[in-house]
């Protein structure tokens, strides 16, 4: 359904696991593992699309493992101080990492990140994806895409889209789409979707780009417009919403684009306990409590793949990023 899909499919065949994964069972092992809570890190705001769906990937988890999984808040700078909390924990699977594309675009977008995006962790599984959709405010004037940008190639610079952050799929989405158009629009990072949605229905920005995740109960709710959404087709959960390539703008008749979560754990960590996690992950999916409630949130289970698989996608992703923002003209900060 969603961009990722085929890319990953092709890396289940991806050849051997790495050498990160060195295998350290005698001592470690899976000897009473989990014996004690799992802390999942989650490396946005209370309230937003990673959250959202880390607290309902954590119950999940905490129920098929029957430990206590611990979900922590480690906010800031667009997801490396998370990521860095696990980066530098001890590997032995109860400090994990649960994050999103911003994992990926992160080596490009920063002059520095306090970590090796994929030497430092294991990537576990990648679980699931969604689109982004456009937004306006109800009462906005723009009508479509289409008038949003046209409004924006008009008056340069003048107009205002937020974010939660440089690099968050709401971000890179909206950088594509005015880099693939040449329209002019100023981003304005806030600490959270919410803080942003907020001054979308003041009127004080006209635009934010939001996961299917969290845009769904604004939508439902009648608080704001949807324009269009990134997936290459039209969703079941939003079916009279055209796609970003329906817009009736030349530029953007082949764009598409989704956001995924991945769960990562400390490099070093033994293999059999990320075995026994992955094996988890794969279980999840195909729970179909678990899957009705992911498709609430607008979003899908990915295509399964293996350790190596995984890992060969968050290498290609780190590579895809680089060549959008760099060709959209992003400098990094």
């Amino acid at each position: 359904m969603l961009s990722r899909r085929p890319l990953l499919a092709a890396a289940v065949f991806s050849g051997a696991m790495p050498a990160l994964l060195p295998s350290r069972a005698g001592a470690q092992g899976m000897t009473g593992y989990p014996d004690k809570p799992i802390r999942l890190i989650l490396p946005f705001s209370a309230g937003g699309p990673t959250d959202t769906l880390g607290r309902v990937f954590a119950e999940q988890l905490s129920k098929q493992m029957k430990a206590r999984v611990l979900v922590e808040n480690r906010t800031g700078a667009g997801s490396t101080i998370g990521a860095e909390v696990v980066a530098k924990s001890g590997p032995d699977g109860y400090t994990l990492l649960f994050n999103n594309l911003s994992h990926s675009i992160n080596p490009t977008l920063y002059r520095r990140v306090p970590y090796d995006t994929v030497a430092d962790f294991v990537p576990v599984s990648v679980l699931m994806e969604g689109p982004v959709v456009v937004l306006v405010g109800a009462s906005s004037p723009y009508r479509s895409l289409k008038d949003l940008i046209d409004a924006a190639r008009a008056q340069p610079d003048r107009l205002d889209y937020g974010s939660a952050g440089n690099g968050s799929a709401a971000h890179v989405s909206m950088v594509q789409i005015l880099a693939r158009t040449g329209a002019r629009m100023n981003h304005i990072v806030y600490r959270g979707v919410a803080n942003a949605m907020t001054d979308l229905l003041s009127g004080t920005i006209a635009s934010v780009n939001d996961t299917s995740t969290t845009a769904l109960g604004s939508i439902r709710g009648g608080l704001v417009r949807p324009l269009a959404v990134t997936s290459p087709a039209r969703v079941p959960f939003l079916p009279d919403l055209p796609t970003v390539r329906e817009s009736g703008i030349p530029e953007l008749a082949d764009f598409q684009m989704s956001t995924w979560n991945m769960l990562l754990a400390p490099a070093g960590t033994p293999r059999p306990i990320v075995e026994r996690l992955h094996d988890e992950v794969r279980s999840a999916m195909k729970d179909p409590a678990f899957v009705a409630k992911l498709a609430e949130l607008g979003n899908v289970p990915m295509l399964e793949a293996d350790l190596a698989g995984t890992r060969a996608f968050l290498v290609s992703e780190v590579e895809r990023w680089r060549d959008v923002m760099t060709q959209a003209g992003v400098r990094p900060e």
